[in-house]
C-alpha cells in the first residue's frame, strides 16, 4: 500500500526534527479552536430548528425539517459513530506519540489492527470527519447556487481536516480516511432520506397551520 510511505513522509516533513513546531502557530491554533466550536452551535441550530417545526405554527417555518436532520445524521454517523468505533478498535499511535517524534509507540500502517493506542487513537480523525459532515449545511444552499457554495466552504473545512497532520495528532491517512468515510455515510443517509422528504417533514412538523 502507498499509505504507510506517504503518512511517515508527510510527518516528517511537517515536523522540525522531532517537534510538530507548527502546533504552536497561532493562526493554525485558532482555526484548530474555531473547528472544534463550530459542532456544538451547527448541532444546536439544527436541533433549534427542528423544535421550531413542531411546536410553532407552520408560517413561521424556516426551512424543511428534514434538512436539518439531515445535519444531525451526518454529525452523527460520520464523527460520531464511524470514528469513535474504528479509534479503539483500530488502536493506531498519534505521530507526536512515535519513537521518530520523541515518544514511545511504534508506527502501525493503516488498517494494522494495533495495541499502541488504548483510548482517543489516531485513526480515523474525528475533527477531519466533523470538517466533512459540515458540508452537509450545503442543503440549506438553493441548489443552482450550491456548487459555488461548496467551492467557498469546502477548502476551509479541508483546512481543519488537515490541520490535524500540521500538529503531529494525526497521520495524513486519518484524515483522508475519515473525510471519505463521512462523505460516504452522508450519501447514503441523503439517498436514504431523499425520497422519505415529504414523510419526514409532515412528521416533525406543527399541526397548527
Amino acid at each position: 500500500m502507498i499509505f504507510p510511505a506517504i503518512d511517515l513522509a508527510v510527518a516528517h516533513r511537517v515536523a522540525d526534527g522531532s517537534v510538530f513546531v507548527l502546533a504552536q502557530d497561532p493562526f493554525l491554533k485558532g482555526l484548530r479552536a474555531f473547528g472544534l466550536g463550530s459542532p456544538a452551535w451547527i448541532l444546536g441550530l439544527m436541533l433549534l430548528l427542528i423544535l421550531a417545526h413542531r411546536f410553532l405554527p407552520r408560517r413561521h417555518a424556516i426551512c424543511r425539517p428534514h434538512k436539518p436532520l439531515f445535519v444531525l445524521m451526518s454529525f452523527a454517523a460520520g464523527p460520531l459513530l464511524i470514528v469513535e468505533a474504528l479509534k479503539p478498535l483500530i488502536g493506531r499511535a498519534r505521530p507526536r506519540q512515535l519513537l521518530d517524534f520523541g515518544g514511545t509507540a511504534d508506527f502501525t500502517p493503516v488498517w494494522q489492527f494495533s495495541e499502541a493506542c488504548a483510548r482517543n487513537c489516531s485513526f480515523p480523525s474525528g475533527e477531519a470527519a466533523g470538517a466533512a459532515a459540515a458540508l452537509s449545511l450545503l442543503i440549506f444552499v438553493p441548489e443552482r447556487l450550491r456548487w459555488v457554495a461548496a467551492l467557498i466552504l469546502a477548502p476551509v473545512l479541508m483546512m481543519i481536516a488537515g490541520n490535524r497532520v500540521l500538529f503531529g495528532a494525526h497521520f495524513l491517512s486519518d484524515v483522508v480516511l475519515a473525510w471519505l468515510f463521512t462523505m460516504l455515510a452522508m450519501a447514503w443517509i441523503w439517498r436514504w432520506m431523499q425520497p422519505r422528504a415529504v414523510r419526514i417533514d409532515r412528521a416533525l412538523s406543527s399541526a397548527r397551520p
